[in-house]
């Protein structure tokens, strides 16, 4: 070792450069915990609020283009399961009627929903200029 000169030791240096942190194990395991929680998740089905509408003998089912509008028994107003304030309700009619003119709005109504919720509702889509609103029903069950 002694006879080494110091052009040798320098020839037998060892580069060492910048460590580094390979990336690919990293993304991995990303990927793998993201395989993860989208299999393992659970996502709720939310269909909305069920409504117990009236039945009436004379129930028919419609044929024609129309607006759907459901009151809730605490008396608020949704549209497509969004809920909705009443004064929405006359801008989304004006909107709907602007589309397509010959358009009657429904009502899908609780029947465990105040008169006066009703009415107000009613108001709303006549105000918005609505000739056709209806109140959907159910037909009787059979006992």
């Amino acid at each position: 070792m002694a006879n080494i000169g110091k052009k040798q030791l320098q020839s037998l240096k060892i580069e060492a450069g910048t460590p580094e942190i390979t990336m690919a194990p990293l993304i991995d395991v990303v990927f793998l915990l993201l395989i993860f929680f989208m299999v393992t998740t659970v996502f709720p089905d939310n269909r909305g609020m069920d409504i117990e509408k009236p039945e009436s003998e004379f129930s028919e089912a419609l044929q024609m283009k129309r607006v759907l509008f459901e009151l809730h028994k605490d008396g608020s107003v949704s549209y497509k399961n969004k809920p909705v304030q009443l004064n929405d309700v006359s801008r989304l009619v004006k909107e709907q009627l602007a589309a397509a003119p010959d358009t009657a709005v429904m009502l899908k109504v609780d029947k465990n929903a105040t008169t006066q919720s009703l009415i107000s509702l009613m108001d709303a889509c006549k105000s918005a200029g609505a000739k056709r609103v209806g109140i959907a029903s159910e037909a009787p069950k059979s006992k």
